[in-house]
């Protein structure tokens, strides 16, 4: 993967304890002028169930900015 865009570090906390995230965001993968994020929870990368192309299995979403991208990487991370 090429250096991201965008990137956002975290930590969520519950119930005494911290869990680290990082969202990335990087250009969609099949789409030009369009942006994908990846997501790591507790220094593990997430996998896509549903992956965008079948050569990247951890971006996720199609938006139309990276700020976009980065917000839904953000929203996703702090509800895990």
């Amino acid at each position: 993967m090429n250096k991201p865009i965008l990137e956002k570090i975290g930590t969520l906390s519950e119930f005494g304890t911290h869990t680290p995230w990082y969202v990335a965001v990087h250009p969609h993968p099949l789409l030009k002028k369009k942006y994908s994020y990846a997501i790591a929870i507790h220094y593990v990368l997430e996998r896509n169930p549903v992956p965008i192309a079948d050569f990247d299995s951890c971006l996720f979403g199609c938006y139309s900015t990276p700020d976009q991208a980065l917000n839904a990487g953000v929203e996703q991370a702090q509800s895990e």
